[in-house]
């Protein structure tokens, strides 16, 4: 593997929050560490000839880019060709990956002169095994691709005109755009015992519309090796029974009025539920709110042996077009999300709301 240790550890805080993250290195390296920089300077000091401590890194690297904040699909697929074809797909697919990514991997490239090499839109598959989650085996691809996205960010002072410099020490903000290269990595889970195909897209740094073009790809992927996904599960109307459910806190909500007018709430503040909101309980009782169109909900957990917990949220961000169509909602999303069996029981959560006799993933 070519990245640095740097490198390493900057991922895991990235897509792990602080306290996890040292909560899975505390397993093979007690720390103390109170900041991450002191956290990441206590790991280098430590992780050279620690073979434990370099495979749990690893370990985390694997997870880390299955996780955080992503865009899935579910499909149920009824044909039995083509569950033969899956399974016989993921279970003797040869990894033929760029070596760029493949040295790399579980991490992203670290030299951005290689990142700027591959293709962009182009899937690499890296990783083809088997996976459990929460105690369900499930076949797994793992691939990655770059895309450009726009940043903002402000103008470094060395871009200004002496004038220009004047201006910004005076409280002026000159702010300037530009396209950064980014790796993602998607994942592809297939269980035949009930015929469940998850597609799973990296969606930390994507907008809503970018991330449902990379699942675009992960289909075309698939249909270019004969396998045809059929529609994904539709999830617009776990809406409403998601909103309803007495579990879990709800953190957005859009609805569309009476009168026509759509309204999009999120939580504010320190509030602990949006159902709790005094705006929102006044339109809901006095019958201003019509329908709901989209809606996130979040659930808490301890982890294991410990007094932190973990938060597991989803959104289905659907439209308000959606209720007078049958246009459907086929993609939503799973934030933040830290271990493989949270980011299940989130698809597990919205499959068990929809009001169909679909099947659902465990």
């Amino acid at each position: 593997m070519s990245t640095s240790y740097p490198h390493r550890i900057d991922t895991l805080l990235n897509r792990f929050s602080f306290n996890f993250a040292k909560s899975q290195v505390n397993e093979v390296l007690p720390l103390t560490s109170r900041s991450k920089e002191v956290f990441k300077q206590d790991i280098l000091a430590a992780v050279s000839g620690n073979q434990p401590l370099q495979d749990r890194l690893n370990e985390l690297g694997l997870l880390a880019l299955q996780l955080d904040t992503r865009q899935v699909e579910v499909f149920f697929i009824r044909d039995e060709a083509t569950q033969l074809k899956l399974t016989s797909f993921l279970t003797t697919f040869s990894n033929t990956p760029e070596k760029i990514i493949s040295e790399d991997f579980p991490f992203p490239v670290e030299d951005p002169v290689q990142l700027g090499r591959l293709k962009k839109g182009m899937l690499y598959p890296v990783l083809s095994d088997d996976v459990e989650i929460a105690r369900i085996r499930y076949h797994r691809l793992v691939a990655s691709t770059v895309t450009d996205r726009e940043i903002e960010e402000p103008v470094p002072a060395d871009h200004l005109s002496s004038e220009g410099k004047k201006l910004q020490r005076a409280d002026t903000v000159y702010m300037m755009k530009r396209t950064v290269r980014t790796q993602l990595f998607h994942v592809i889970y297939w269980q035949p015992e009930t015929s469940t195909l998850i597609l799973s897209v990296d969606k930390n740094v994507l907008s809503v519309a970018s991330s449902q073009d990379q699942l675009f790809v992960l289909r075309t992927f698939l249909m270019t090796h004969g396998i045809d996904c059929g529609s994904a599960t539709d999830v617009f109307h776990a809406i409403e029974p998601l909103y309803n459910a007495a579990d879990g806190y709800i953190t957005r909500l859009g609805h569309v009025t009476t009168d026509g007018n759509p309204v999009r709430i999120p939580l504010k503040g320190k509030q602990e539920c949006l159902k709790k909101d005094s705006y929102h309980h006044a339109g809901e009782s006095g019958g201003f709110v019509h329908a709901k169109f989209m809606v996130e909900k979040k659930w808490k957990f301890k982890v294991d042996g410990s007094v932190s917990t973990v938060d597991v949220e989803v959104g289905l961000m659907g439209h308000p077009r959606m209720l007078d169509t049958a246009q459907p909602l086929s993609d939503f999303s799973v934030n933040k999300v830290k271990r493989l069996e949270d980011f299940r029981f989130a698809i597990d959560k919205v499959l068990s709301h929809i009001p169909t006799s679909q099947p659902e993933a465990s």
